[in-house]
């Protein structure tokens, strides 16, 4: 039932509007009557009110005094305000208030109860609909958590990139945006050789794959941050930095981590460090570098803390090497398979004649070319996982090499996969562009069709589309629509009405005598000529 208060000060105003109305047919009742408006207030503040029916002149405080105050107690509040002065400032005050109904005394019942069964109405259709909202905000709230893991790996996999809307997303499911940068930590299950799993691993905490979770929490606990688990045995933390050149929150999570662990599992756990990133759509930058780390386990051990910095130092290109490397990056953007072997071959001849250059230089120079296969494949909206396949099962691969001839060819594969599939989606693309223009020249030829304006109807450059069509057609645009005209103009010749300067303006030809000139280079003799012979056959 919905509450109400009667205030007046003429007590059979109030004791009337009280009995006379039947109040359970609006589904009401009234809780409390009220001589004056602290009267009233003090009742409205005990009973949780949901319509208020108030005099304006009354004694310690005036009706409109008393609505603005209850409004403060229930924003929600209707408020009926009944007066025997037909005043416009009380009329205006009440609007301002956002009063529900203002009625002059003495106040027809019929009235009231017309505004009485809107109100019981209105006052309902309220109350579900903060119910409802009420009821989405909970279900908004539950999932968040998962809403939140969600965005965290968009931005781990690179398909989220837009910093600004990563930043409104983060606000909307009210997660803290780092100020000062962050630190990614990549902690992966090392199983020890020494020890024989098996399905009831009791004595092996981290075979439970809720105690690694349990472990990568800790360093979420006393730190703003994201726990995001990538792999089955992987989890990725992200730690917000608490200056911009603060370290020990960082380090004292990862030395959190391996407090955590039983001493004979300490060397059971791998955790990579990322270089402190900026911006939050550094994000898959950051997993990149944990994955390069990572990899170093295959020189540093297992159960190591291997930090993206102090793992393989930045080696300075040798000018040797800027050249072919040069050229390699272009094939690869453009997809020349033969290009990016040369290139490759050019690279890998130089290491082999430099036989002082360390292995871990070798491969470092490698995870360099493949980080750049993988920012070209970005670049062009593709996933690396349509070209390689599973990330992990690519790296895998890569971990197995051990020769210089494995690397060469193994480079060789990733780079021409990589050329395949670009090549492939830009021919796609070009087929699509090419069938468009081909189109036009099928039906406009009797316009004025030039490159450039053909150009602005695919939203490409002049260049591009006549190199394209080029390669695609095997001749040039203006061959094609010049034999597409040819061929429009023998049709027209055939009928003897209609006239040789007509049949070159139907042809896209302003001018006659150019027109026979191409006719002729094409058929060797002239426009009449053609039709002559063909009249006489």
């Amino acid at each position: 039932m919905l509450k109400v208060i009667i205030a007046d000060d003429e007590r059979i105003q109030r004791e009337g509007i009280a009995k006379h109305v039947d109040w359970p047919a609006y589904r009401m009742q009234v809780v409390g009557l009220a001589e004056d408006g602290l009267q009233a207030l003090e009742l409205i503040d005990k009973n949780g009110v949901d319509l208020l029916i108030t005099d304006i002149k009354m004694p310690r405080m005036h009706g409109l005094e008393l609505a603005e105050r209850a409004k403060q107690f229930n924003p929600q509040l209707k408020i009926l305000i009944i007066s025997g002065y037909d005043d416009f400032e009380y009329a205006r005050t009440a609007i301002e208030l956002k009063a529900y109904a203002y009625l002059l005394k003495p106040i027809p019942f019929n009235k009231l109860n017309q505004e009485l069964d809107k109100l019981s109405l209105q006052i309902q259709q309220e109350q579900l609909q903060r119910q409802a909202l009420s009821s989405l905000q909970d279900q908004v709230e539950e999932s968040k958590p998962v809403l939140a893991e969600k965005l965290f790996k968009n931005m781990l996999d690179g398909s989220l990139t837009d910093e600004e809307r990563i930043r409104n997303k983060m606000k909307t499911l009210s997660i803290p945006i780092p100020e000062h940068g962050f630190d990614t930590l990549l902690l992966q299950l090392d199983h020890p050789s020494d020890r024989p799993s098996t399905d009831m691993d009791t004595e092996n905490p981290l075979a439970d794959l809720q105690f690694l979770r349990q472990l990568a929490q800790t360093a979420v606990t006393e730190n703003q941050g994201q726990l995001l688990q990538t792999k089955e045995n992987e989890f990725v933390v992200v730690l917000y930095a608490h200056g911009p050149d603060e370290r020990s929150s960082t380090l004292c999570a990862i030395r959190r981590i391996r407090d955590y662990l039983p001493p004979a599992d300490r060397h059971a756990l791998t955790i990579s460090v990322s270089s402190r990133k900026a911006k939050l759509n550094q994000l898959n930058e950051a997993y990149r570098e944990c994955a390069h780390a990572s990899k170093q386990k295959f020189y540093l051990g297992k159960g190591q803390d291997i930090f993206y910095q102090d793992s393989m130092p930045e080696q300075p290109l040798s000018p040797q090497y800027e050249a072919p490397y040069e050229s390699l990056i272009q094939a690869m953007e453009i997809g020349h398979i033969q290009q990016a072997e040369q290139s490759l071959d050019a690279i890998f001849n130089a290491f082999a004649n430099t036989s002082a250059t360390p292995k871990p230089v070798v491969k470092a120079f490698c995870f360099k070319i493949i980080s750049d296969v993988f920012r070209i494949i970005h670049e062009a909206n593709e996933k690396v996982e349509a070209v390689f396949g599973e990330e992990h099962a690519f790296w895998g691969q890569f971990q197995t090499l051990d020769t210089l001839p494995e690397m060469r060819e193994w480079l060789k594969e990733t780079v021409a996969s990589t050329c395949r599939h670009l090549h492939s989606k830009r021919i796609r693309k070009n087929t699509t562009i090419v069938g468009n223009i081909i189109h036009i020249l099928e039906t406009r030829y009797a316009e004025p069709l030039s490159i450039d304006e053909l150009a602005k109807h695919v939203h490409l450059t002049p260049n591009y589309i006549s190199n394209i069509f080029r390669e695609a057609v095997g001749e040039s645009i203006i061959d094609y629509l010049t034999k597409i005209r040819m061929k429009h103009a023998v049709r027209l010749l055939a009928d003897e009405s209609v006239r040789i300067y007509e049949v070159a303006e139907q042809t896209g030809y302003n001018s006659t005598s150019y027109f026979s000139v191409v006719f002729k280079n094409i058929y060797g003799i002239s426009p009449k000529e053609y039709r002559d012979n063909a009249s006489r056959r």
